[in-house]
């Protein structure tokens, strides 16, 4: 709900009958009526609005403030302490589950190669962490939506330079970003630039093997592996605000990325008993190089109508990547070599519209409707060439043309029923089509769309006690990707049960849910919460991925529709300033927060067959100090490690991990500061495994990641 504070005064009929008798007075008297008026001065203050508090539609608000006051580099640090948010590398998951997560830029999806690490905390105007749906954005959101505003209009001069190195055993960054922002009368402008390069090298290892349906091993191998990639970047965001008459506004912007990434692997095989392919390939070299160039411009219209205001937009964009990658898989002593060329180019074509009315109605009452349009083209044309070295090799042309198209519409109401009560009832209709094809592939076509009403409710206890109750009723969905749509298949180098090739299913359905969350929330104290919520999402026509053989022997990976899935939440969040318990206290806020997560996949047999590789149980403590010249703070997050039953014959174990992390800032005065941080301050490695088993036997493999301290300095100026 909009925040609307209305001041009115008014003089009362009394008064203005005696200030008209005293004009009367002045004239018959002689006396000069135009002396002086004495200044009366009203102040009023109201209540700090907080939208987690106030809005009936729940959602959690991470301001600039907050981003901007412990000096976070990236959006992956600030929401490490956002409640109910796991970040796994640059993973974000709610609920525990990352595929059923939806981040969006300004409500919409974000555009091909649009990163998120480069986008400067600048220029976040807020961070939503919305857990119940709402209509305004897709309902694609079954865990939850993170939608990252960035700012439209300049409120001062700015001009700002940033420097970020970080290093880690496997890593290293150097990020470099400018800002320069300034208003001049009804027009206001920023720039922003951006240019970075990443160097990783990163070892690996681990061991396959495979034992009969006699209990005897009849295969065996460990390996080990190299990646090494590089990886630079070039960003420009322009935009232009100009402020029209009667407070409309025509917003301007755009941007410009430019890459350049190549890499090479190695992977060493040492076979102990029995062999795995045939040929036995046991040593495999790649090297790729790309380039990348992405551009896009958006014209946003904000203006007043028929008593509301009316908000669109109009998004173009266009990427373009090319790509060249050459593999060598030979047998010992290189007795059989198969070499494998790819030269591929992929054009991107986006071109969407959004937009959304709001307005008052009737007592108590703030509606709005909208739409929104999105047609995204993609077109690969792929020149393979491949075979044994020292025989004739095959030259192999591929097309693939895939176009999607999602259109929306959607209304909604915020009703005050009473000063504590308040609801919000809403109804999206979205749908969705698929086309493909490509060379060699049938022509495909899905269709799909989904009604997603949804309602909440917001009751306040009376007494302005600062508790409250929330209940929302939802209904979202997750609409299969165009890579599971399509019928291209994509052939892995070496084709294992291990490392199986994987294609699409023209005929999937939406996952569509049906959920309840209930939450209670206790505002004890000027920036004080604690808080408890449950929820349940019940999933049908749930998509999972089938590991098979097809007709030809070789082992593939490809998804299906399987029956329902249920998923279960327990979150507990506290968090306060110490000098809300000790009033000469230290100026420190402590946080606190836990999440228990619970899902069950009824067509897979149990135990723990879980939804999505679910986390189990995620927790975080943090303390954060401020003064005027300083900052410093740790927090510390822990995910609970457990087996997950993908299937009857597949399970894969998610490992417990624990994060320790600090900062430190450092404001030498207000135009230069300097931040150190330190993350996996414990050197957590990365551990994966997977076990399948069918009438032939049982197969695992096992693979670690060794993980290290990654160190980070980064210096902010600000000039005048």
């Amino acid at each position: 709900m909009e925040l609307r504070l209305i001041f009115v005064a008014a003089l009362t009929a009394g008064a203005s009958g005696t200030g008209l008798a005293q004009e009367s007075t002045d004239k018959a008297t002689g006396k000069d009526s135009a002396a002086p008026i004495q200044k009366v001065e009203i102040k009023a203050q109201a209540e700090e609005y907080d939208p987690r508090r106030d809005d009936t539609a729940s959602k959690t608000v991470i301001t600039n403030a907050e981003i901007m006051k412990y000096g976070d580099t990236n959006v992956f640090d600030v929401l490490k302490r956002a409640p109910g948010v796991t970040v796994i590398g640059n993973s974000i998951r709610m609920r525990g589950l990352g595929n059923y997560t939806q981040v969006l830029v300004n409500g919409e999806r974000a555009p091909p190669g649009f990163s998120l690490d480069t986008l400067p905390p600048e220029q976040i105007e807020r961070i939503e962490v919305i857990r119940a749906a709402s209509a305004e954005f897709s309902m694609q959101a079954i865990a939850g939506t993170i939608n990252i505003v960035l700012k439209k209009v300049v409120a001062k001069a700015q001009r700002d330079l940033r420097a970020n190195l970080s290093r880690a055993d496997d890593q290293r960054d150097a990020l470099l970003l400018g800002t320069l922002a300034d208003r001049s009368g009804n027009l206001s402008w920023f720039v922003n630039g951006v240019m970075g390069r990443t160097l990783r090298d990163a070892p690996s290892g681990g061991d396959d093997d495979f034992t009969n349906a006699q209990g005897v091993m009849t295969q065996q191998r460990d390996w080990w592996r190299r990646n090494r990639w590089r990886n630079s970047y070039l960003g420009l965001q322009p935009r232009l605000s100009f402020k029209l008459p009667g407070d409309d506004q025509l917003n301007l912007s755009a941007f410009v990325q430019v890459g350049r990434s190549g890499g090479d692997s190695e992977t060493r095989y040492n076979e102990t008993i029995g062999h795995f392919s045939n040929p036995d390939y046991v040593d495999l070299t790649s090297q790729n190089a790309s380039r990348t160039r992405f551009l896009g411009g958006e014209v946003n219209w904000v203006a007043k109508l028929g008593g509301g205001k009316l908000d669109a937009k109009l998004n173009l964009s266009q990427g373009k990547i090319n790509s060249d990658s050459a593999s060598l898989s030979a047998t010992v002593d290189n007795a059989v070599v198969l070499d494998r060329d790819a030269d591929t180019r992929s054009d991107y074509d986006t071109v969407s519209s959004t937009g959304k009315y709001t307005r008052t109605l009737f007592d108590g009452h703030s509606l709005a409707t909208g739409w929104e349009i999105n047609q995204q083209s993609t077109e690969d044309n792929v020149l393979r060439v491949e075979g044994i070295i020292g025989t004739t090799r095959l030259i192999i042309p591929e097309h693939f043309k895939p176009r999607v198209l999602r259109y929306a519409a959607f209304g909604q109401d915020e009703w005050n029923v009473t000063k504590n009560w308040s609801v919000y009832l809403g109804a999206r209709w979205e749908a969705i089509r698929t086309d493909s094809e490509g060379t060699g592939l049938p022509v495909t076509q899905s269709k799909s769309h989904v009604l997603s009403p949804v309602a909440q409710t917001l009751y306040k206890f009376p007494d302005k006690s600062g508790r409250q109750l929330r209940l929302a009723l939802t209904r979202t969905y997750k609409a299969p990707s165009t890579q599971q749509l399509t019928a291209r298949r994509y052939e892995a180098p070496e084709n294992t049960r291990f490392n199986p090739d994987s294609s699409g299913n023209p005929k999937l359905r939406p996952e569509l849910a049906n959920g309840i969350d209930i939450t209670y929330e206790h505002f004890f104290a000027p920036s004080a919460l604690f808080s408890v919520g449950t929820s349940q999402r019940r999933i049908r026509d749930y998509i999972r991925t089938r590991l098979t053989q097809d007709e030809h022997g070789l082992w593939l990976n490809q998804p299906l529709n399987d029956g329902q899935a249920t998923v279960r939440t327990l979150d507990v969040e506290l968090k306060f300033p110490l000098k809300a318990l000790l009033a000469d206290g230290p100026n420190v806020d402590l946080r606190a927060s836990a999440n228990k997560n619970w899902s069950q996949v009824e067509t897979v047999p149990g135990p723990n067959n879980r939804l999505d590789q679910q986390v189990p149980l995620s927790a975080n403590l943090g303390a954060d100090f401020r003064s005027d010249k300083q900052s410093y703070g740790a927090s510390f997050a822990y995910r609970q490690g457990s087996p997950v039953r993908a299937s009857a014959e597949q399970t894969i174990r998610v490992f417990q991990r624990r994060d320790l992390d600090a900062y430190w800032l450092y404001k030498f005065n207000p135009g230069l500061q300097v931040r150190l941080s330190a993350n996996n301050l414990l050197g957590e490695d990365n551990y994966g495994y997977s076990r399948y088993e069918d009438v032939n036997g049982v197969s695992r493999q096992a693979s670690r990641t060794p993980g290290s301290v990654k160190l980070a300095a980064n210096l902010e100026m600000k000039f005048q």
